[in-house]
């Protein structure tokens, strides 16, 4: 059993991360309404004042403390929005200033791709549009768990983001991949699943800029852009992820500085003013009754017209509660008194908007602790856990848009030329990249252009070019607020046409997707990267030296040639090179089956010799792997020997010890049956079905958590060593204390497994086997399936290890120690099979999970059981489980590589076994193998699954399901 993956440690102080959960809404009110009472007019407005600050060091006797004296003391504001600073500084700072101001201060800052964008060193995801490429809410949710968690452990309470404009124009200057895409229901999904995964962890959220900004070609930070739009579209498309945030519960929501001339007329005003917007259809309309904010009153849209008091007085009374940014603080306080006292501001008003900020900050445990422990920054804050799954998510976002001459980049090594775009100050653009790349063999020749290059700089650049013979462009065309536009120079545009057409030519955009309409006629290979983050420039590399799969697909539309959902899909590079690009047929396999209607033959037989040259390396001393599609056996192939001192070729026939399977084939099957019908109760404590399940906080524990790995016990004792019989290994495991309180963490537990299976036979009256033999296996028809086998089915069982400490070969004695302890019969381990059995197990959970069993099926499970147990499971630290089964993990570091579906299941077992099932493709992998024999040591196996199971996949044909959900094949 591989150890889990360690998460961060615990923050020492729950309140530096996380809101209280026992405060009663009653006491809230009752709270904020006393403290109303005692606040004077001007700290009621300074309440609705938030102002920006830097995150960078500051001595409290510099003229900067001095002025944050004056925000604090004088004009009472009721929060900071944060800006670029390091993690301890920043929360050194907030604390100080939290110790200062008479009420606690909400501290907001703009987090789109996660804390990174503030916090030095905080994790950096890549932008929106990227997560629309991989079109997973699990990606949108773990961008705001995580965001949530490095947050508020620096002090950060509430997130200026996600941003729910729908980008529907490409010659948008100022959204572009900083929102999920073009379509409105695809990024409501995105959009409510990241609300979900911050609010769960403790971050307020804001849904922006209502009531939507990507249909504009004018940059809100200089002048007043204007949507025109009709109704029934701001409806159907512009306010749809809006209204998918404030269902999901979102906290907030900002304005947009955009003139909306549906609802406002041919002299219209920007929704930021506008009652009918902000009032009318945000409040009336969509129901929305949290915090509404206004995007920085700053911004040339809003201050060239109104001033920094009309602008702040107007806002308010259009329906905001907090004024962002007001370019002069002290006059936006004193237009707000002054209306205020002239009765312009009703009081009632005024104190609306009041009670919500103070009780957002009651529900965020202000009150309770308003500053952070600053010894846990470090533990949490760009923890490599977290990062790892940004890295993961931008290698799933690559996008192909044109395939032109990759094969030159991820075949081959050598000489390049890298002609870097980005602004001056971007200095570390392209900078990953190029190191990353000549790690990986290539060699490197860099250039560096500007927008301010000039004709010498480019002739340098195209010297550069001519010395190489292969030449990436790396661009990074951005958003920049006050720049007003997002494209590349003509010369730079002028520059790649000239080079794709004399030689390989490979342009990654690390920033806009649309630049393809200024090459018109261009050659090359286009991939789009979405953001110059590091995670993105090392995916890139991996991509193409790296032999890395490349499979996000667009969320907006290039051209009619590439419009939304088209992307390449490259299966990982490795398997895909055992495969003959020609299509050339070499012998048939010896133990190889087929029916291969959906199937490239020859790329099947292709992933069978791959795995006889892993049984030559000694991975295995042999295996069978089996690929079911539609219901049907589409392939078979048996490779290698039974052992070391058996050198019999093994068939499809050869039965292997499962180990770990046995916890979805038979524990999880059993849960299922159980579940439907009502006699399990997956929410149910585990100490109401055995009262011996005793201990600190085991009270809690619930069946979920046993099936998910979170219950809190340790992974593994040695039983087998510190107990000798099978009832003091069961009295053992029962007194087992917690680690950690259930649902906290994620531990792949074996001791979870064995008390789940006494549940079992404590609610099923019988032993598991007897159960499973008469429930499931003897209904499919799986007759070489069971503990225990017989000592007559010895002869066709692969052996497993050498084992110390029973002293001999282990053949038809399950590997595992402590199920053997346990007699041979456990939840967790002990289960022997063969592929066609455990074929016919897929073959019945896909058709359950279809809802197409007839009505006399011997086994019936409901669809909506079978969903429930193999969907992920919320969880903690990027937990991939469902109920017993597990889902692929971020990046394709498990066994079903990185082309199984989103909604894909299986498992793994210690001796070498695996199964993946794809509801999606009606497809599943089934790979027997020893791989512990003659020793557990070798672990050569543990990387060679998933390359087995991206082999597969991308043998399906070209226009099969894979080909068609992704918009293109290799």
């Amino acid at each position: 059993m591989a150890p889990p993956r360690t998460p961060p440690p615990l923050v020492p102080d729950p309140y530096a991360i996380l809101p209280p959960v026992a405060v009663r809404p009653a006491s809230a009110k009752i709270v904020v309404d006393s403290l109303l009472e005692t606040l004077s007019t001007r700290e009621k407005v300074g309440q609705l004042l938030v102002p920006w600050l830097l995150g960078d060091y500051a001595a409290f006797e510099s003229e900067q403390y001095d002025s944050l004296g004056v925000w604090i003391d004088s004009l009472a504001v009721g929060g900071i929005i944060i800006s670029i600073g390091p993690p301890l500084e920043i929360a050194a700072k907030l604390n100080a200033l939290q110790r200062r101001s008479h009420l606690p201060l909400l501290i907001a800052a703009d987090l789109e791709w996660g804390t990174g964008m503030r916090l030095v060193g905080g994790t950096t995801f890549p932008h929106s549009m990227a997560l629309g490429a991989t079109g997973r809410e699990l990606d949108a949710y773990e961008l705001g768990r995580i965001t949530a968690l490095e947050a508020r452990t620096v002090g950060i309470h509430l997130t200026f983001s996600p941003v729910a404009d729908v980008n529907n124009n490409p010659e948008n200057p100022i959204i572009n991949t900083r929102s999920f895409g073009e379509d409105p229901e695809a990024a409501a999904e995105l959009i409510a699943a990241y609300v979900r995964g911050a609010r769960e962890h403790g971050l307020y959220t804001t849904a922006k800029h209502f009531p939507g900004h990507g249909d504009t070609d004018i940059d809100s930070h200089i002048t007043l852009p204007v949507v025109r739009a009709c109704w029934d579209r701001l409806d159907t498309l512009e306010l749809v992820p809006f209204r998918a945030a404030v269902a999901a519960g979102v906290t907030a929501v900002m304005t947009a500085h955009v003139a909306v001339t549906c609802l406002e007329g041919d002299d219209p005003i920007p929704a930021t003013l506008s009652p009918r917007i902000m009032t009318g259809v945000l409040q009336d309309s969509l129901g929305f009754q949290g915090l509404v904010v206004t995007d920085a009153l700053t911004m040339g849209a809003i201050v060239q017209e109104y001033g920094s008091g009309e602008s702040a007085v107007r806002a308010f009374l259009a329906g905001a509660d907090q004024l962002l940014m007001p370019d002069d603080l002290r006059a936006a306080m004193e237009a707000m008194v002054a209306a205020v006292d002239s009765g312009r501001i009703s009081i009632a008003r005024l104190d609306h908007s009041v009670r919500k900020v103070l009780t957002l900050k009651w529900n965020a445990g202000l009150f309770h602790r308003r500053t952070v422990p600053l010894d846990s920054i470090p533990a949490i804050v760009g923890h490599r856990v977290f990062q790892d799954m940004a890295d993961d998510i931008a290698a799933r976002a690559l996008t192909l848009v044109q395939r032109g001459p990759l094969h030159e980049f991820r075949e081959r090594r050598g000489p390049v030329a890298m002609v870097i775009y980005a602004e001056e100050r971007n200095l570390s653009a392209g900078g990953r990249l190029a190191r990353e790349l000549s790690l990986l063999g290539d060699t490197v020749t860099s250039f560096r252009l500007y927008p301010a290059s000039g004709p010498l700089s480019y002739d340098s650049a195209r010297a550069v070019i001519d010395e190489n013979p292969r030449v990436i462009f790396a661009t990074s065309v951005r958003v920049i607020s006050g720049r007003g536009h997002v494209a590349m120079p003509d010369s730079l545009a002028q520059l790649i046409l000239a080079t794709a057409r004399g030689k390989p030519t490979l342009l990654a955009s690390f920033g806009s997707p649309y630049l393809l309409s200024q090459l018109p006629g261009y050659p090359g290979a286009y991939l789009v990267a979405w953001s110059d983050a590091r995670s993105t420039e090392q995916a890139v590399a991996r991509a193409l030296a790296g032999g890395a799969a490349i499979r996000g697909t667009l969320p907006i539309t290039l051209s009619p040639e590439y419009p939304r959902g088209y992307g390449i899909v490259i299966p990982e590079r490795t398997p895909e090179a055992l495969v003959d690009p020609q299509g050339a047929e070499g012998p048939e396999p010896e133990g190889s089956r087929r029916d291969t209607a959906w199937f490239v033959p020859e790329r099947l037989e292709a992933t069978t010799r791959f795995l006889e040259t892993k049984v030559e390396e000694g991975a295995f001393p042999g295996g069978v792997l089996l690929v079911g599609h539609r219901g049907g056996v589409a392939f078979t192939s048996a490779v290698g020997r039974y052992g070391e001192d058996d050198a019999r070729p093994v068939s499809d026939s050869t039965i292997y010890d499962l180990a770990s399977l046995t916890k979805v084939i038979g524990l999880t099957t059993a849960c299922m049956i159980l579940s439907a019908e009502g006699k399990l109760n997956l929410d149910g404590r585990v100490v109401d079905y055995l009262p011996q399940f005793a201990g600190p906080g085991k009270f809690d524990v619930r069946i979920r958590h046993l099936l998910t790995h979170t219950s809190g016990l340790d992974a593994w004792v040695p039983l087998h060593l510190a107990t000798a019989s099978r009832e003091e290994a069961l009295a053992r495991v029962m007194a087992e204390p917690l680690q950690s309180p259930p649902g906290l963490r994620y531990v792949y537990s074996d001791l979870g497994a064995i008390v789940l299976t006494q549940v079992v036979e404590a609610v099923a009256g019988e032993p598991l086997d007897q159960f499973l033999q008469r429930r499931v296996f003897g209904p499919l028809q799986m007759r070489r399936t069971r503990f225990r086998p017989p000592s007559e089915w010895h002869t066709t069982i692969a052996p497993t290890e050498r084992d110390p400490w029973r002293g001999r070969v282990l053949r038809g004695e399950v590997h595992d120690e402590n199920a053997a302890r346990l007699g041979g019969v456990s939840g967790h381990a002990g289960l022997f099979s063969t592929a066609p059995d455990l074929a016919r197990f897929a073959t019945w959970l896909l058709d359950a999970y279809h809802d197409r069993l007839p009505p006399d099926a011997p086994l019936a499970v409901p669809a909506n059981i079978i969903r429930e147990f193999t969907r992920k499971q919320p969880g903690p630290e990027a937990s991939t489980r469902a109920l017993g089964w597990d889902t692929p993990s971020p990046g394709g570091r498990s066994s079903a590589g990185t082309m199984m579906s989103v909604s894909s299941f299986g498992h793994t077992g210690f001796t070498g076994t695996s199964i993946w099932i794809d509801p999606e493709r009606e497809l599943f992998v089934i790979l027997l193998t020893n791989r512990v024999h003659p020793t557990r040591e070798n672990r050569a196996l543990l990387r060679i699954r998933g390359m087995v199971a991206d082999s597969v996949l991308s043998a399906l044909r070209s226009g099969g399901p894979a080909e068609r959900r992704n918009g293109g094949s290799e």
